[in-house]
């Protein structure tokens, strides 16, 4: 009896070997949800920047259709053909600018309905260029 119990004994433990093992199963695990917590981080960043941008885009698109149809498309007017609108550089993010553009105006007559293209460009978080563009039309 006494020999079985310090066989027990000495087995009873767990090898360096098994704890190596289970020590690095635990730090993949770990390593795994810290990498997909980061990816998740840095999507939330990129979904703000773009909501950022549609709410300017939309404020913009705004201002653009209280304007009557042919003080639009002109050179002088505040928003004028691919020319970003003052009002909105840099307005919430870096190095934003809201251009429109009407892809159906030639010049002379304005057509009904005016299409209007905003454009939003911007530099994102990582530097990286980026652009989100919303389409709408005025009517006489």
């Amino acid at each position: 009896m006494r020999g079985s119990a310090r066989r027990r004994g000495a087995g009873a433990g767990f090898t360096v070997i098994e704890l190596t093992v289970s020590m690095t199963v635990l730090m993949v695990a770990v390593m795994t949800t810290m990498a997909s917590q980061l990816v998740a981080l840095d999507l939330v960043k990129t979904v703000r920047e773009q909501s950022a941008a549609m709410s300017d885009l939309q404020s913009a698109m705004d201002e653009i259709q209280r304007e009557p149809p042919d003080a639009l498309p002109i050179p002088t007017s505040l928003y004028a053909d691919d020319q970003p609108i003052a009002t909105f550089n840099a307005r919430n993010l870096p190095n934003e600018s809201v251009t429109p553009n009407y892809p159906d105006y030639a010049g002379g007559a304005v057509p009904d309905p005016l299409e209007i293209v905003l454009t939003c460009a911007w530099t994102d978080w990582k530097g990286r260029p980026r652009t989100l563009q919303l389409a709408s039309a005025v009517t006489r």
